[in-house]
């Protein structure tokens, strides 16, 4: 009974693969438009700056972009067990 339980988690685990596509993208996308709108507000831009910009958008939006990297793994296994 418990060989069977391991199975098919180990089965599911190899079904769900998470890309995190949206993840860089998004964190991409956030610390770049932190980076401009910094750019345009400063004169020089140094290292606390890009760290800043990094972590007031790029790691949010990286985290948003993580759940939508889950949530159509998970919606692409839900439609694969269907067919």
């Amino acid at each position: 009974m418990s060989e069977e339980i391991i199975e098919k988690k180990a089965n599911i685990k190899n079904e769900i693969h998470i890309t995190y596509y949206f993840s860089i993208l998004f964190t991409i996308l956030g610390t770049l438009s932190v980076l401009l709108l910094l750019f345009y507000k400063m004169d020089t831009l140094s290292l606390f700056t890009v760290l800043l910009s990094i972590s007031a958008g790029g790691l949010p939006l990286g985290v948003i972009g993580a759940f939508v990297d889950y949530k159509i793994s998970e919606y692409k296994l839900k439609s694969s067990k269907t067919i």
